[in-house]
């Protein structure tokens, strides 16, 4: 690490383990803001997630492939939701099919765009949790010197 790594890594602020390292990781993906300092202005737009943290210089994409489990989430949320909304529309309304199709399928589309930028901050977020940034940090400086 160089001088500036060091000085923008000292920003970082993620408590080292248990509820408050969960709460605070899920704070601030559901705020879309580093896992690891809490800074906002992550994403270059909605949906462009930028590679490095503007503040403490946090590298997102930990290796490749890193985001799969992203959209993963990011399919299962979009499945669910529209289809567990159905399921209740069906029992307790009256709606015809019209009504529902005006619905669920613009939401079946849109969905999934709303929620991208959240389920790669909720996939950090598990990430971060079930694999300690030290761990996984080591690998990747191990990978990239090979």
């Amino acid at each position: 690490m160089n001088p500036t790594q060091t000085e923008s890594a000292s920003l970082r602020d993620l408590p080292p383990g248990g509820w408050s390292r969960f709460s605070t990781l899920l704070k601030r993906a559901l705020t879309r803001r580093c896992p690891q300092c809490g800074a906002k202005g992550i994403f270059k737009n909605y949906l462009e997630l930028r590679e490095t943290c503007p503040r403490c210089a946090y590298r997102f994409d930990r290796e490749e492939g890193y985001f799969l489990g992203g959209y993963g989430l990011g399919v299962i949320f979009s499945g669910l939701i529209p289809l567990i909304l159905l399921i209740f529309a069906f029992v307790y309304t009256d709606w015809d099919w019209i009504t529902l199709e005006l619905i669920f399928i613009p939401m079946a589309i849109l969905l999934p765009l709303l929620l991208f930028p959240y389920t790669r901050t909720l996939w950090m977020t598990i990430d971060l949790v079930l694999d300690p940034n030290e761990h996984t940090e080591k690998r990747v400086r191990h990978h990239n010197i090979k």
